[in-house]
């Protein structure tokens, strides 16, 4: 691993004697980032709160979300790990809270993890036609939808 990172050789396992202690240690920094970049942005407007956390994903924390992708999917991580980074993002909790119901808090996850995805795999860039207006129609639809959520609620 240090040489495809051009460091010396032992320097990652200095700081990571194992796999897995890189790989909680990467659990441990994507999950601080959230939480410190949520922190930044949670009062508002439930629509806008959301679309700039998600843009921000996309735009300033593009490496993390590509390593937390990567990390996920991959059958070599420890499942116990897998199921940290899957939730290392959004709080189905929070989101249970702001719309009243389980099964919604956790439909409302899941349609932001999916936006993330796909502006992943098509490239977040206006250039290709994908940019924050593209996030900001679904999740409106999501949360004024049949339910209603009042727009001057504090989102999460």
């Amino acid at each position: 691993m240090d040489a495809a990172l051009e460091l010396p050789s032992g320097s990652t396992s200095y700081y990571f004697r194992t796999k897995q202690d890189l790989i909680d240690a990467v659990v441990a920094r994507i999950t601080e980032s959230s939480r410190a970049a949520f922190e930044q942005v949670t009062s508002g407007d439930p629509v806008e709160v959301t679309v700039s956390y998600l843009a921000d994903l996309l735009t300033e924390r593009a490496d993390q979300l590509r390593a937390r992708h990567a990390l996920t999917i991959d059958p070599t991580v420890e499942p116990a790990a897998r199921d940290r980074l899957a939730r290392c993002l959004f709080s189905a909790e929070g989101a249970t809270e702001l719309l009243g119901e389980v099964r919604q808090g956790e439909g409302f996850v899941a349609l932001c993890e999916g936006l993330i995805a796909v502006a992943l795999m098509r490239g977040y860039d206006r250039a290709l036609g994908y940019d924050v207006e593209s996030l900001r129609a679904p999740v409106a639809r999501y949360l004024d939808g049949p339910r209603g959520v009042a727009r001057t609620e504090t989102i999460w």
